[in-house]
């Protein structure tokens, strides 16, 4: 009796297990159905950054004394990173700043002499001028003087004619005769004396003037001095120019972080030959690292901007990241293809279309991230 009933216990058992392991296909592939349906999931990811920044030297060039940080060491703005080789920099520097000093002091004693030179020019052509004036004020004096004893004169030679008339007439005295002779003699020497001195200020009348002309054509040598001056000038600005430059490539031989970071790549080696503007450094600010997601065009419904995202990355398994939508591109990854596809032969093969998704991190620990690393995410999808 027992025999008899093994076969079929054995049998229900082996249906009861079948029957259990059908509700558990079935209600994994419900939940992998509902998990599809409520999220969108991709391996096509990547860690990005917008703020992968190469560093370099400007301006300046040479040979690379340090190199201050390893790859993946951190760095703060402001940081040194490298140095090259200052000395020629300094030796241009120092040149300048000569060449200037010497430019300057040629430049102070070209406007000294212009001003010591413009000073007793302006006082020649000044004091001849004044000259001028008071001899014509002593000229016109004497004329005058002159005009009046003419006057004097003709009145005395008409009293001397009336007086010897009288004297004729024995109405006057002899004495007074003589007398009148006398003043008369005297006015007509003192007349003479004064046109003598009257031509006498001709001549220096016409030296003064020639002494303000020559004082006025000198200071001609003002325009030219002032022609010296300018050109002095000009170059004591075209070498501070030229110092100020060689100061800002001196200090540009230092080169320093300009940002917060990390270390993604040393390009250069140290002692090597950099030019200007050669890459030294790739940095990466790890507070600007997203995600960059490829998500197939018919796994697009129900996502947004804002929806939440689970991360997991292959580098870690078991640690889990946090983030959300912040933008989906408005074309395809095919569309920037080096080598896009020529269907103008007619020939067309239906392929997905791969949609870049931006996604932001918002939680987990970003500074294990790097750029370039791959992953997994899934996306809660929304109805709206």
């Amino acid at each position: 009796m027992t025999e008899k009933k093994s076969p079929l216990n054995r049998r229900r058992l082996s249906q009861i297990v079948l029957l259990a392991m059908v509700i558990i296909l079935l209600v994994g592939l419900a939940r992998f159905i509902h998990h599809r349906l409520n999220f969108a999931v991709t391996n096509a990811v990547f860690v990005a950054s917008d703020s992968l920044t190469e560093v370099g030297f400007d301006r300046v060039g040479g040979t690379l004394l340090e190199l201050k940080k390893k790859e993946g060491e951190t760095v703060h703005k402001g940081e040194l990173l490298a140095r090259v080789d200052p000395a020629p920099y300094r030796l241009e520097v120092e040149r300048l700043q000569a060449e200037l000093n010497t430019a300057d002091r040629q430049r102070a004693a070209l406007l000294l002499k212009r001003q010591r030179l413009s000073k007793a020019l302006n006082l020649q052509v000044r004091m001849a001028a004044e000259n001028i004036k008071r001899l014509q004020h002593q000229q016109q004096a004497q004329q005058a003087r002159s005009d009046s004893l003419k006057m004097l004169i003709e009145q005395l030679q008409r009293d001397r004619q009336r007086y010897r008339n009288l004297l004729k007439q024995q109405v006057i005295a002899r004495h007074r005769l003589e007398s009148l002779e006398t003043e008369l003699d005297s006015k007509q020497a003192e007349l003479r004396a004064l046109e003598s001195g009257k031509q006498a200020l001709d001549p220096a009348i016409t030296t003064a003037r020639l002494k303000r002309q020559l004082a006025r054509a000198q200071l001609k040598q003002l325009a030219e001095l002032d022609q010296q001056l300018k050109g002095a000038e000009q170059n004591v600005k075209r070498l501070q120019a030229g110092l100020d430059k060689a100061r800002r490539d001196l200090r540009n031989t230092s080169l320093f972080s300009p940002i917060e970071g990390r270390v993604a790549k040393r390009l250069v080696t140290p002692s090597s030959q950099v030019s200007p503007g050669q890459p030294v450094y790739a940095l990466v600010n790890p507070a600007d690292l997203y995600l960059n997601a490829l998500l197939e065009e018919n796994k697009l419904e129900g996502v947004h901007p804002g929806a939440a995202v689970s991360i997991s990355m292959d580098a870690y398994p078991d640690l889990h990241w946090q983030g959300e939508v912040e933008q989906i591109l408005p074309a395809s990854a095919a569309t920037f293809a080096l080598a896009p596809r020529d269907i103008s032969a007619g020939e067309f093969t239906k392929v997905a279309q791969r949609i870049p998704v931006r996604i932001r991190i918002t939680g987990g620990p970003r500074e294990l991230l790097r750029v370039g690393l791959g992953g997994e995410i899934e996306i809660r999808r929304s109805k709206s």
